[in-house]
């Protein structure tokens, strides 16, 4: 799962840019069974509100498949050309279902 904050918010280019590469990855990469991705709602939490621009949800049936996925010329090429470009920050984080 992960968030991104773009350096430009308000440029829906850029947004549908990191969506549509996003949705490459359970088109083109076979370890993964499914994706989730879109615009973030915002959240307030102790008086602030929080808001990312966008959210990923990726499963994979095994960590081995979640590696393999992660070195995948797909998944190289859209954080080269589209994700490390245009995002201001990120974070991301791995977990299995119990």
């Amino acid at each position: 799962m992960g968030l991104v904050w773009l350096k430009d918010p308000g440029n829906a280019e850029q947004r549908e840019k990191l969506i549509a590469a996003a949705h490459s990855f359970a088109r083109e990469i076979p370890e993964v069974q499914f994706l989730s991705v879109g615009q973030t709602l915002p959240k307030r939490v102790h008086g602030l509100t929080l808001r990312s621009t966008s959210a990923l949800s990726c499963g994979w049936k095994t960590k081995a498949a979640m590696d393999h996925y992660a070195k995948n010329p797909v998944h190289q090429k859209a954080a080269q050309e589209v994700f490390l470009p245009f995002h201001r920050k990120s974070c991301s984080t791995n977990f299995t279902s119990e």
